[in-house]
Parts: structure tokens; C-alpha cells; sequence
């Protein structure tokens, strides 16, 4: 079967090495949430779904809209041949809403929120490349936990629309360097100082570790500075872009810098490598007035649900066709590429270029 939704998953911090791990995966509901006293974590389980739509969806192929307290999945992946010795993460982008996860029969990890994602760490690869990955989602109607706008009713009702349980956006592996790894920067932009701040984690800390940024536009390197990482948990640099070569991102003009951040062990040489991306561009208010780059904008506002009746909360492809009269009204679709040139054309709203964390 052709891999739904098998885009790259974390356009703001890209590696070259990934295992989209979508498509067909066993399933089964489990309506007494007694799955495994039953065995449900060592048997084949009794049906197929297809990751990741929830199984309230057409699309997952199950479209059972019930309410379901638990759910069972399982899936089997074979490594590449290249990633043995390195560091494996196990990456969920959204299961709603408590997960459990085994990995070869050990419990690697447990997860509770229904809207942000998670990694697995599986340790260094050896010699089993095989892996049987299982997945729990517990989804209780009763408990009290952020649920938007699902419906606590059997049926949709007024604003409220169809429930979402389980694994409901992609799973995807990566490996790592064993030694130091990077992890999600975080990048803010100064427009009225003409730079961007890159705070950069790492895995592990050891002597001698540099970090290499390199900002490039259009024209080639804008910036590239090296600085000692083993000092800090967290290293801190300004990333001035000259004077000639700063150009705000607006609506009008979305301009994007790409951003390379390579981290070198004590003798120069690459241990890991990572691309990321961001824009120049300052927001503040004045009065009631929002102003961008120091110049007010009228935001001419839609709301967007953010639901799909054949995927409830996701979509079938990364694209969605907007109606002409909201052209340039509306969030752009999830970036899916690094091409500047498909970055530029969906970026069409004021939308904070900024990492959302410090996570892996």
C-alpha cells in the first residue's frame, strides 16, 4: 500500500536519516481495557488499521465512532543495515490520549496528552535490527484531561464533533550519534537587531565539542560562526545577519533563512547535522494595535476548526484547497519541504518562525 502522510514529520529541525513508519499496523479495541491481563502485549492482534488516522476515521479504515477506552497497536519494522551502533528514537507526533509503548517486549516509554509528541529512546542498535513495535492508548470519557472540541456524547452535538483515540499523527524512527546528539533548537529572531539567537542542546556533553551554524539565503552564506559547546547544557549564540543582507519576513515578502547546525567532536570532525530554518521579523503592540516590524497589520482573522470528515483531526495530504475569498486569510498548511520556494508560496500569514521547544 502507498504511505499516507509519509512527508517529513519535523520540518524544523531535518536529518538526512528517517523511517516513516505509517501505513498498515495491527489493531484491536479494547473495550474493557483488560488487554493485557488478556495477553494483547504477546498475540497477533484481530484486525489492520492504517496509521495515522484514529479509528473513528474513514480513512484509519475502522471508522468505529464508540467510545473507546483503550486500544491496542503493533507493528513490525527492520532497520537499516547503516544504523547499527547508533542511537534509536522512536518518534510519536500525537496519540490521544495515555500511551504505553513496548519495543521487542520491554517498555521503553509512557506518555500522557493527546496533542504533543514523544520520542522513544530504544538505546544504541547491535545486532537485532527487527523490531515489534506495541502501542496502548487509554482514552477514558470519564477522566479529566484537554480534549478541544470532542464530543462527551455517543453523537455529535452543536459545536462538538467526533472523538479521537489513539495514534492520530505519524510514527517515525531516527537514529542518532551514540556519542552526543543535537537536540530541537530553539531560534528567535531580533529584527531591530538584525539577529537571530539559536539556543542549542545537546544529548550528552563531552570535551572539546563545537558547534558550526551556517545562515544562507539566496545569494549563499550570510553567516557562519563556531563556537565551544562543551561549557553549557545549553549553548547560546547571536547569529547577526549584515546589514545588506537582512530582509524582514512580512506577508508580502516571507523570507526564510536556512539555517545548518552541525555539531564537531574536539578534532573538527562531524558528529551529527541538522537543518532548520527561520525569518527576521519583530511583533509588538501599540495600544490595541498589532504591529509587525514596527508597522501596524490588520489581521483579517478565520477560524479554522481543524477538522476533516474523513480524518477527523487529520488530514489526508499536507495540502488543503482554500476557498478564493480566503486566500492569504487563512494559517498555511504544515510545511513539508525544505524548498524556499514551497516555504515562501504557503507562507502567508504572520505566523512566528520560532522552535517550540528543546525537546528531541
Amino acid at each position: 500500500m502507498t504511505i499516507p502522510r509519509h512527508e517529513y514529520p519535523r520540518p524544523q529541525f531535518v536529518r538526512d536519516e528517517w523511517l516513516c513508519l505509517n501505513g498498515e499496523w495491527e489493531f484491536e479495541i479494547d473495550r474493557g481495557d483488560s488487554g493485557l491481563d488478556r495477553g494483547l502485549l504477546g498475540r497477533p492482534l484481530s484486525r489492520t488499521i492504517t496509521v495515522p488516522f484514529c479509528p473513528e476515521s474513514k480513512l484509519s479504515g475502522i471508522e468505529d465512532t464508540d467510545f473507546h477506552i483503550a486500544v491496542w497497536y503493533r507493528k513490525r519494522a527492520t532497520l537499516p543495515e547503516a544504523w547499527r551502533g547508533r542511537r534509536l528514537l522512536l518518534h510519536f507526533q500525537a496519540v490521544d490520549y495515555d500511551a504505553t509503548v513496548w519495543v521487542n517486549g520491554a517498555e521503553v516509554s509512557r506518555h500522557r496528552g493527546g496533542f504533543t509528541p514523544f520520542a522513544c529512546d530504544l538505546g544504541i542498535l547491535a545486532d537485532n535490527r527487527e523490531l515489534e513495535i506495541v502501542l496502548r492508548a487509554r482514552d477514558s470519557k470519564r477522566d479529566s484531561q484537554p480534549r478541544g472540541k470532542q464530543c462527551l456524547d455517543f453523537k455529535n452535538s452543536g459545536c462538538m464533533y467526533t472523538r479521537t483515540t489513539g495514534i492520530w499523527q505519524t510514527v517515525w524512527i531516527e537514529p542518532v550519534p551514540a556519542e552526543a546528539a543535537l537536540m530541537r533548537p530553539r531560534l528567535t529572531p531580533e529584527a531591530s537587531r538584525g539577529i537571530v539567537r539559536l539556543e542549542q542542546g545537546l544529548s550528552r556533553s563531552a570535551p572539546g565539542l563545537q558547534l558550526r551554524v551556517t545562515v544562507r539565503d539566496e545569494a549563499g552564506v550570510a553567516v557562519k560562526l563556531t563556537a565551544p559547546a562543551d561549557q553549557e547544557f545549553t549553548t547560546a549564540l547571536e547569529l547577526a545577519i549584515p546589514q545588506e543582507l537582512r530582509r524582514l519576513w512580512s506577508p508580502e515578502d516571507p523570507h526564510l533563512y536556512d539555517v545548518e547546525i552541525e555539531l564537531l567532536d574536539a578534532g573538527g570532525k562531524r558528529i551529527d547535522r541538522a537543518l532548520s530554518y527561520a525569518g527576521l521579523r519583530g511583533v509588538s503592540l501599540q495600544g490595541k494595535a498589532f504591529l509587525l516590524n514596527g508597522q501596524p497589520v490588520f489581521q483579517r482573522l478565520v477560524l479554522d476548526q481543524g477538522y476533516y470528515p474523513d480524518g477527523i483531526l487529520s488530514t489526508r495530504t499536507t495540502t488543503r484547497k482554500i476557498p478564493e475569498p480566503l486566500r492569504g486569510a487563512t494559517p498555511p498548511s504544515p510545511r513539508t519541504t525544505r524548498s524556499r520556494t514551497t516555504r515562501k508560496a504557503r507562507a502567508s500569514f504572520p505566523k512566528s518562525p520560532i522552535a517550540a521547544s528543546l525537546t528531541l
